[in-house]
């Protein structure tokens, strides 16, 4: 850590990628990964991403997370306003859906390694972190940093307003299914999202309808081509059709597994 305070904190790792993170109370992260690489024609060049959050705790294990990114590389692939930036921000939602997925299952797990241990001991588990989580990377320490800072200066936790409940925490009593609802967490609250959800919903609908049609007038015409036309036609809608179907999952839910990540 470079420097820290009831402010928040400031640090970076070394090595490469270079990661530079500052918070600052009570909920702004800001975090600036810059990569070293090396590439044809243009030789030596460095990557930079600035990510920057509001992380707003909403309840006993419920965080409002208001998150925008920049990069200096590939930013024809990024959404914006540009005539050149044609990739919608419903597209770009879909990767960091990912990151978000897998965050929230080791957040899952964490808890209810700590509830285990609440039930084993009186201590404070959050005191106890480095001993019952496993942070071997540099990136680690950046969470233990905001550990560390949250036992200081914020008492382990936030100040709720009135009586928090005293109910069990949501990561430790809801199932994978509904940790990773991302329709009722994230397209619902998303006008992107939610715009491109019932556009895929509709254009279903539109080609399901088309493969009706082209597959029960195929057989109408005595043209031997015109038949295998719209026979042809019915299949390139059906496959459409599931094209559609199949895509709207990102809008509701993608399994997480790990072994699958590459």
């Amino acid at each position: 850590m470079e420097s820290s305070g009831a402010w928040g904190y400031s640090g970076a790792n070394t090595g490469n990628p270079r990661i530079t993170a500052t918070f600052e109370a009570p909920c702004y992260a800001l975090n600036k990964i810059e990569i070293d690489t090396k590439l044809p024609i243009v030789g030596d060049q460095k990557w930079v991403i600035w990510i920057c959050s509001f992380n707003i705790p909403m309840a006993p294990g419920k965080t409002r997370s208001i998150v925008c990114s920049a990069r200096n590389f590939f930013q024809f692939t990024m959404p914006g306003k540009a005539w050149w930036q044609f990739v919608p921000r419903w597209y770009e939602h879909w990767t960091s859906n990912l990151v978000y997925d897998g965050d929230m299952i080791v957040l899952q797990g964490q808890e209810k390694v700590f509830l285990s241990a609440s039930k084993e001991s009186s201590a404070d588990v959050n005191q106890q972190y480095t001993k019952l989580t496993f942070t071997p990377t540099q990136a680690d320490r950046f969470v233990l940093a905001f550990r560390a800072w949250l036992r200081k200066f914020g008492n382990s936790q936030p100040d709720w307003y009135g009586s928090p409940s005293q109910d069990a925490l949501p990561s430790t009593v809801l199932s994978k299914r509904e940790m990773l609802d991302r329709y009722e967490q994230h397209t619902l609250k998303c006008s992107s999202c939610r715009g491109a959800h019932k556009a895929f919903q509709t254009l279903q609908k539109v080609f399901m309808g088309a493969t009706v049609v082209f597959g029960a007038t195929s057989g109408i015409p005595a043209d031997v081509q015109l038949r295998i036309l719209l026979g042809a036609g019915a299949l390139v809608s059906a496959a459409l059709a599931y094209v559609f179907y199949d895509r709207q999952k990102h809008f509701v839910f993608v399994d997480y597994v790990h072994a699958d990540i590459d």
